[in-house]
């Protein structure tokens, strides 16, 4: 296992990519429809701060105008969760769309390699949070995650006896 560890990641830090309007490559103010805070992974080269340990991507996007379309590539195969924080989106795919509201979440598939939504209000902020699979099982109680129910009922008794870490 690898020894636990935290990463100060200031605002000052966390470098921004922008989305530009259609399918243009500029990056003056008239062509960005949205600004991203790209926290982990990477997007357009612009590469976040935090370390991982295996691909994820972790990306805030804020989008100002009401009525925006977004595409946001994502790399095939990965999960991927779309959660509103503030505003609203809908989400676009070929077979219709998905309206999602404040403080909700939408859960992509893994097929494709472009999340794309229109905003439903202005100043929508959407938090990005992917990445590759891992195809472990997973097995959760209180604080701890682990693979199997006995790895979490050990983990329980190094808690109690102190051991926890050692």
């Amino acid at each position: 296992m690898t020894k636990p560890s935290y990463q100060p990641i200031l605002t000052s830090h966390v470098p921004t990519a922008f989305l530009p309007l259609g399918t243009t490559k500029d990056s003056d103010e008239s062509s960005i429809i949205a600004k991203v805070r790209v926290i982990a992974g990477e997007l357009n080269g612009v590469k976040g701060p935090a370390n991982t340990f295996s691909p994820v991507e972790l990306w805030d996007i804020q989008v100002p105008k009401k009525d925006s379309v977004v595409e946001v590539p994502v790399k095939e195969g990965h999960n991927c969760i779309a959660f509103v924080r503030r505003g609203g989106m809908e989400v676009l795919t070929n077979e219709g769309s998905q309206k999602v509201g404040p403080q909700a979440v939408a859960l992509m598939e893994r097929s494709g390699t472009q999340l794309k939504f229109r905003t439903t209000s202005a100043d929508t902020s959407i938090l990005i949070m992917g990445g590759e699979p891992i195809d472990e099982p997973i097995a959760a109680r209180g604080p701890f995650v682990m693979n199997t129910h006995d790895e979490i009922m050990q983990a329980n008794r190094d808690f109690q006896s102190g051991r926890m870490g050692q």
